[in-house]
Formats: structure tokens, C-alpha cells, sequence
């Protein structure tokens, strides 16, 4: 499982090409590098107390959101979905089921990424750190996930990058765009639970 989750986080695209294409045996399924992966991300935020707060009120809240975002990493798959089915539909004759593993390895590579970025604060999570590092974040962490949609899609449909780098690109921007639509929606009715909940 190490040596394919370390080819996947280089190729994510390449190797979902692969194993829709027959290619199986020789790669891990991908369900479960993304619940491997989604396992250590947890108890990485767990151990930071990414998530935590000094105040009591607000202490119950965030623990009340988090108990309702626990699927919340799912998003990214349907992000990614919707991109590669818009974009890239007509191309080459993949279905949706293919595009799905195409979603689900580009989205294995994300949440490695997010793992890592947490990764400096198991050695110092102070409260004031946590909160530095999650304004940081939110500013550079959708460019790195936009990049590896953007290298996914390009290696899955086997781009000419000099000649159709942009058919990548738009679908990175779609990815984007539907993540950020889908985070809205969902932390909207996450919010109106947690409210109803709280009163």
C-alpha cells in the first residue's frame, strides 16, 4: 500500500489511467488509499486540535459541526467528478464509474497534501500557532489542490500539455468552482443544524 500510495501522490492521473484500463492487479484499490488516507488526516487534526477552541460556548459549537462534518471529505470527490465530467465527457470514452476513480485517486492525493501541510504542528500546536497556521492556509492550499487536479487530469486523459494544456486547466477552474459551490451549501445547512441544535 506504501509503494502505491507514494506512485499515486507523483502520477495520481497516470495510475488511475492504469487501473481503468486493466491495470489492477498492480495497484491498490482505490477506496481504501482514501480511507487510509482520510484515517491519518483525522487523527493528525485530532491530535493538533486543529479544530478547538479556548471558548466553552464555542467549544460545543465546533463540536456539534464536527460531529455533522464528518462526510465532509467527500466533497472533494464530487468536486472532482463534476469537473472531469464536464470538461472531459466526450473524451476518450470514459464513463462515469472511471471518472469516479480518476476522482477518488486526485482526491487520495489532496487529502496527503492536507496531512502534510498539518504536519508541522504535531510539533508545536499552541493555540496562537493553530490560528496562524489556519489563516496561512486558506491561502495557499486551494492553488496546491487546484495544481494536482490540474497534473490528475492532464495525465488521466493523456494531455499534449504543449497543445491542450488548457483543457486541464478549465477543468481544475471547474473543480475549484464546484468545491467552493458544494463547502457553501453544505456548511450552510451544517450551520442551520448546529443553530437549531444549540437553541
Amino acid at each position: 500500500m506504501a509503494k502505491s500510495a507514494f506512485r499515486v501522490v507523483t502520477k495520481p492521473g497516470a495510475v488511475a489511467r492504469e487501473y481503468v484500463l486493466g491495470q489492477r492487479k498492480s495497484h491498490t484499490h482505490p477506496l481504501k488509499l482514501l480511507l487510509a488516507a482520510i484515517v491519518v488526516l483525522l487523527l493528525v487534526i485530532a491530535q493538533v486540535d486543529y479544530l478547538g477552541s479556548q471558548d466553552e460556548r464555542l467549544s460545543k459549537a465546533v463540536a456539534l459541526v464536527q460531529s455533522w462534518s464528518k462526510w465532509s471529505f467527500s466533497l472533494g470527490i464530487l468536486a472532482i467528478l463534476v469537473a472531469s465530467n464536464i470538461a472531459f465527457w466526450a473524451r476518450q470514452g470514459f464513463n462515469f464509474i472511471e471518472h469516479l476513480v480518476l476522482a477518488t485517486y486526485a482526491h487520495f492525493v489532496i487529502i496527503v497534501a492536507n496531512t502534510i501541510n498539518l504536519s508541522p504542528l504535531l510539533l508545536d500546536s499552541t493555540a496562537e500557532i493553530v490560528k496562524s497556521h489556519r489563516f496561512y492556509t486558506g491561502y495557499y492550499m486551494p492553488f496546491v489542490e487546484i495544481g494536482i487536479v490540474f497534473f490528475a487530469f492532464g495525465q488521466f486523459f493523456a494531455i499534449d500539455w504543449r497543445q491542450q494544456w488548457w483543457w486541464p486547466a478549465i477543468g481544475a477552474g471547474l473543480f475549484y468552482l464546484s468545491k467552493e459551490g458544494l463547502f457553501y451549501l453544505y456548511a450552510r445547512a451544517v450551520i442551520r443544524i448546529v443553530i437549531a441544535q444549540l437553541s
